[in-house]
């Protein structure tokens, strides 16, 4: 955020209290400067992927304006690669422990995991790892682009092909007949393309309680449903419910650790291509507010 000093107005005021002979010992305080918010300020970009929650309360511009302030409702990303980034009013800064915490609605059963990346300038982004990066069926560098149907007035299946040379479609499902397309972009895109790490699929069938589980990976994600889920941090009970994340499992592109003392800017996006039967459909992280533990 930008802070303009007035210097001249400064040095005005210094030279008034010189000829009044103000003094320290008599002098009244002045006002405090306003403290930092702890939620979100602003929404800097959301470019979800296609979805069955795109184009409803939950995946729009206006949905995405609910992220911040506090917990007002929840952003959906879309498809693998959808995404939000946004910011606090101040600097986050890596202290002990958990520096951030990201809501989601996780729970035990119903995971939709995605990846967090953070940086110091809006410019250079580095991922914080998590628990299934380097696994065996993790796809690294990979690359999705999906194709604008000819239909934008309801919901159609929409085309998919990848770095893999895997194809499919999103959509639709009985629930919701919009269009999954993101129709409000402003650049009106043919195609929409994303990369980044894809996660293994988390989706099984659960014979006993006839139903699919979405099982939660251990740490490191969004919106998902973790061991420390429901603990708190920093003495704030409003960080229950929600992923901690902590700067110090920043790594670069190549997956090296880097040094980071403050990040401005934390983006997430939907790490799994998958999509699950019984009316579940595509994999979609959800995003429901933010807390920053540098606030003051």
């Amino acid at each position: 955020m930008k802070r303009n000093a007035h210097f001249p107005l400064a040095a005005l005021v210094a030279t008034t209290a010189l000829l009044l002979g103000a003094s320290s010992c008599n002098s009244e305080p002045g006002p405090k400067e306003p403290g930092s918010s702890k939620w979100i300020s602003r929404v800097v970009e959301y470019r979800p992927a296609p979805g069955q929650f795109i184009n409803t309360a939950q995946g729009k511009p206006e949905a995405a304006q609910k992220i911040v302030g506090g917990r007002d409702g929840c952003l959906s990303l879309g498809g693998f690669g959808g995404y939000v980034v946004f910011e606090f009013d101040h600097e986050v800064r890596n202290i002990p422990g958990p520096d951030f915490v990201i809501f989601g609605n996780a729970f035990s059963g119903s995971s939709e995991p995605g990846i967090v990346e953070v940086s110091p300038d809006g410019k250079s982004w580095y991922r914080l790892r998590g628990s299934e990066d380097e696994a065996d069926r993790a796809i690294r560098d990979y690359t999705i682009e999906y194709t604008r149907p000819a239909d934008l007035s309801a919901a159609s299946p929409i085309a998919w092909h990848d770095s893999r040379n895997a194809t499919g479609t999103i959509g639709p499902v009985a629930f919701h007949r919009q269009s999954y397309w993101p129709v409000f972009l402003a650049d009106q895109p043919h195609t929409l393309t994303f990369s980044g790490i894809c996660l293994p699929a988390n989706a099984s069938w659960d014979d006993q309680a006839k139903k699919y589980v979405l099982t939660a990976f251990q740490w490191g994600y969004a919106d998902n449903w973790s061991a420390d889920y429901d603990t708190s941090v920093g003495n704030d009970p409003d960080t229950r419910g929600s992923n901690k994340f902590d700067l110090d499992q920043a790594v670069d592109a190549e997956g090296c650790p880097v040094t980071l003392t403050i990040v401005r800017q934390i983006k997430v996006y939907t790490a799994q291509n998958q999509t699950v039967g019984s009316g579940l459909g595509e994999t979609s992280t959800e995003i429901c507010g933010a807390l920053s533990l540098s606030a003051h």
